[in-house]
């Protein structure tokens, strides 16, 4: 499996474990003018973007120590140019991380944070 379809496999894993947690998807892979959302969902009225970290092994770390003070103001300027893009209606807004662990065996483990600041 390559590192693109091991991106692709966790994201895809990340959105099935959100809609089995009763959230809508509303946009996957988006790309705006200064970078892309993973994921974008609403959990009923919160609005919430998604970044979704892969990795196969920890030798670099764990998937959401990938998500350095810079990388969150980046989310928040993307999440921020969503909003002034789109309407979807919401009452909240928050920033999850969720972290795919691809074990050598071909099992895969996700840890969901929520409201990573």
């Amino acid at each position: 499996m390559t590192t693109l379809e091991l991106g692709r496999a966790g994201e895809d894993l990340a959105a099935d474990h959100l809609v089995a947690c009763g959230w809508q998807i509303v946009e996957r892979n988006l790309r705006l003018e200064h970078g892309e959302l993973d994921i974008v969902a609403l959990a009923r009225t919160t609005l919430v973007f998604v970044e979704v970290k892969t990795r196969r092994s920890f030798v670099t770390g764990v998937p959401q120590a990938a998500v350095t003070p810079a990388k969150l103001r980046r989310l928040r300027r993307l999440a921020g140019e969503y909003l002034m893009e789109r309407s979807t209606p919401h009452r909240d807004v928050r920033i999850d991380v969720i972290a795919v662990h691809a074990h050598l065996d071909g099992v895969f483990s996700l840890e969901h944070l929520e409201g990573v600041h």
